[in-house]
């Protein structure tokens, strides 16, 4: 007697169905994370020392170029940071973005091979990228007790507990924004060419290597309304003690974060119909 052939089909990007098929497979998940782990540092003589040794490298060149060494003072007379912390943060940050979202761009085109030959939930391969980028992250974190040490700076350990919350909103935006990138490069190459360029550009638009404060108070609210600008921004207030966004601006950025998310999850379950026949 033939077995039952099942069909796979889009079951809705929200629904509990498709919830409860990405718990299935979590396994798949933990695999491609670890292999993708695996691949990008193996041969290699100092292995994941280069996560503590990029940022630590970042920081020391644009605090130099730009001759951020001194120390200021906020507004109301309380010590802020010096710049070298300062700059760490905004780098620390930018750093699991770009990582997530370059090796997230590519990640369906690297995975054609099984794309094209077995059925698998395809966001787990972009959420794996951004999972490979989050273990960076915390590693490289570890570099910011001795930064911080070194320059004198007094952690405002009454904020702290923000610092989980800005890093799962981290997350959902590299979601969101891998969503979007990876199904679209896989129908178009381009969007991996383009990419380095647009990060380039994106850098300097957040305050990754330099204060937030910096900005003309009329544009500060457009300005904050950057996901990444408001979340580097916050990082350095939960840990230092700096400027806040204001709660405009951080309603903007969580509105525009929560938009990337729903549409881009939607288009890739749109995108993921088509994905083996395309790519």
């Amino acid at each position: 007697m033939p077995l039952p052939l099942n069909y796979y089909d889009s079951s809705g990007i929200w629904s509990w169905a498709k919830l409860v098929e990405l718990w299935r497979f979590r396994e798949l998940l933990y695999t491609f994370f670890s292999r993708d782990l695996t691949i990008r540092y193996r041969q290699v003589l100092i292995g994941v020392a280069w996560v503590l040794i990029q940022p630590a490298l970042s920081m020391l060149i644009f605090v130099s170029l730009f001759g951020l060494l001194e120390t200021r003072a906020t507004a109301d007379g309380s010590q802020y940071a010096s710049d070298a912390a300062v700059v760490f943060l905004g780098v620390w940050c930018w750093q699991f973005f770009a990582s997530a979202l370059r090796d997230g761009t590519g990640v369906l085109v690297n995975y054609r091979h099984v794309i094209t030959k077995v059925y698998f939930p395809r966001i787990l391969l972009p959420m794996s990228s951004v999972l490979c980028a989050l273990f960076d992250f915390v590693v490289g974190g570890l570099i910011l007790v001795p930064i911080l040490w070194i320059t004198n700076c007094t952690v405002v350990w009454s904020q702290i507990w923000a610092i989980p919350i800005l890093v799962a909103w981290l997350v959902l935006l590299c979601v969101a924004c891998v969503a979007w990138l990876s199904s679209l490069n896989a129908a178009y190459r381009d969007v991996g060419y383009a990419l380095p360029f647009v990060l380039q550009i994106g850098m300097y638009l957040s305050p990754a290597v330099y204060d937030a404060s910096r900005i003309p108070e009329r544009w500060s609210t457009l300005y904050q309304a950057n996901p990444m600008a408001s979340i580097i921004t916050w990082f350095r207030w939960s840990l230092l003690g700096g400027p806040a966004p204001s709660a405009i601006a951080t309603l903007a950025a969580i509105g525009v974060t929560v938009l990337l998310l729903i549409s881009g999850l939607a288009w890739f379950e749109r995108s993921e119909r088509l994905m083996a026949d395309r790519i």
